[in-house]
Order: C-alpha cells, then structure tokens, then sequence
C-alpha cells in the first residue's frame, strides 16, 4: 500500500511537514543548519506526481529501505529532524523531488545515493548533496553522512560526492 504526504499517511513516512528536531543528543553536538524548499508552489503537483507514479517512501533503517536498496537504483533522501527518509528518483515516467519527500518542510540535509548491500551490510557507495529544491551546502553533506552511519550504513568516503556553489 502506497500513499502519499499531505494526501494521507505514508508508507513507512510522516503525515505532518517535516519540522526541526534536533533529537536527544542535540545538546552534545552542534545543531545542523536547516534548508528551506525554495519551490512551495509546486509541491501539490509533486505529491500528485509521485502518487500516480505509485512512488512510496521509507524510512532508514526499514524493510521498505532494504527493497529499495535490493533494486540498486539511485535513490534520493532527505533529512528532516531525526526522520531519514529516501524513496527512488524515478517511477513511471514521474520524478520525486526532495520537496515531496519532505512534504515541502524543512530538512537539515538532502541529495541522492545508491547503495549496496552485502554479506547482511549495506554500504552507501555514493552519496551526494544534489537538490535543486534545497540547495543544501558542504555541511549538511557531513550532516547526511553522519545520519547514515548512525543508521547502521556503512558510507565509502570515496563515494562521497560535494555538490554545487561549495564544490571545488
């Protein structure tokens, strides 16, 4: 069963915008800079979009992840307090944006990635900061990476891809 944000619950998602959490630990680590969709407008055609494309999302660690992650597909993923979240990028000739993903809340970091899993461990052998509708800086590249890790993935540094106006 798939459903969508803003259009009902969600497989293995949130119902409500994605707010900032900064979580149990946040008084022991410094408190990632959240990003803003810079496209409100679209996001009732995107929600739509992915609907129609059946285009669900998970949560990381889950089931829903690990069927994702077993089609090998590069996926994208979003942030958002201390829900990580990641659906494919492509379904049906329809997109998922990161501001779909995030129902059109703030995220502390967003981009894309593919995965392999292994021997029972998954590794993310590409990681990246790439959303237009986030434009999220070198921090939360850190942010997103150390989000994974403490998910139990095991991020390839060398896969570890800076994206945008702080790439080199």
């Amino acid at each position: 069963m798939a459903v969508w944000w803003g259009l009902g619950p969600v497989l293995g998602g949130i119902t409500e915008p994605a707010a900032a959490c900064d979580g149990p630990s946040s008084a022991a680590r410094k408190v990632p800079r959240t990003y803003y969709n810079e496209f409100p407008g679209r996001l009732h055609a995107e929600l739509a979009a992915a609907e129609r494309a059946g285009i669900a999302a998970a949560r990381v660690p889950s089931a829903d992840f690990d069927a994702f992650a077993a089609e090998g597909e590069r996926m994208i993923y979003v942030l958002a307090g201390e829900t990580l979240l990641v659906a494919p990028r492509f379904a049906r000739g329809e997109e998922m944006t990161h501001g779909a993903l995030a129902n059109g809340g703030p995220v502390q970091a967003a981009g894309e990635l593919e995965v392999v899993q292994f021997g029972g461990v998954t590794t993310v052998i590409h990681l990246d900061n790439k959303s237009g509708h986030y434009l999220p800086d070198s921090e939360s590249l850190i942010v997103a990476e150390e989000a994974f890790e403490a998910r139990g993935l095991r991020v390839n540094r060398h896969g570890v891809h800076l994206h945008g106006q702080d790439a080199p």
